[in-house]
């Protein structure tokens, strides 16, 4: 089967200009949702880790022992599992699992003396990576000291969502306050100034 060429970002660009103002939402999909009793079930699990990562980032598995951290990753893969087969009960369970573990990983982190990282900013995992976002202090350490993290300072931050908030998402994140940004396609721009 031969492969499609690629587009140019030029023709990117005049693609995404002639659709401007238009919403296809074939081709688009992220995949078949989950119950809402599934994500129900995970919840407390996704607020629990959320709040550690917004500690530890993703150093607190490799501050205790490696059987803990195997089991936490086999507790993940199970959960996933579970998840997409909308087996909220089982996921359930295994979520609580994952919330004790987290809390047993943090105590046993800490009586070994291992301190998470002390950054003036704030941690986010979204997806498998985590993010940075530095308010103050020398960025290039970080980035140093944390190679897995994805490090910007604020003002980074500010630059790339002026470029992408203005006009309609801003007005839809005003009319919305409680909205979320779940996904954001290419930059279909030809050059970002640094």
């Amino acid at each position: 089967m031969a492969k499609k060429p690629s587009m140019s970002a030029t023709e990117a660009k005049k693609k995404a200009m002639a659709n401007r103002g238009t919403f296809d939402a074939s081709g688009k999909s992220l995949g078949r949702p989950y119950h809402h009793l599934t994500l129900a079930a995970v919840k407390p699990y996704v607020k629990a880790s959320a709040d550690s990562c917004a500690i530890w980032g993703d150093t607190l598995t490799a501050c205790v022992p490696p059987a803990f951290s195997l089991r936490y990753a086999e507790l993940k893969a199970q959960l996933t599992e579970a998840m997409a087969a909308d087996e909220y009960q089982k996921a359930a369970e295994i979520a609580a699992s994952l919330v004790k573990a987290l809390a047993v990983m943090d105590t046993t982190a800490r009586a070994a003396g291992h301190m998470p990282p002390a950054i003036d900013g704030l941690l986010v995992e979204w997806g498998d990576k985590v993010y940075c976002i530095l308010a103050s202090g020398d960025i290039g350490a970080v980035r140093r000291d944390h190679a897995s993290w994805t490090v910007y300072h604020a003002s980074d931050v500010a630059a790339l969502l002026s470029g992408r908030s203005s006009g309609i998402m801003a007005a839809v994140v005003n009319a919305f306050p409680d909205a979320k940004i779940t996904h954001v396609g290419p930059i279909v721009e030809d050059a970002i100034d640094l």
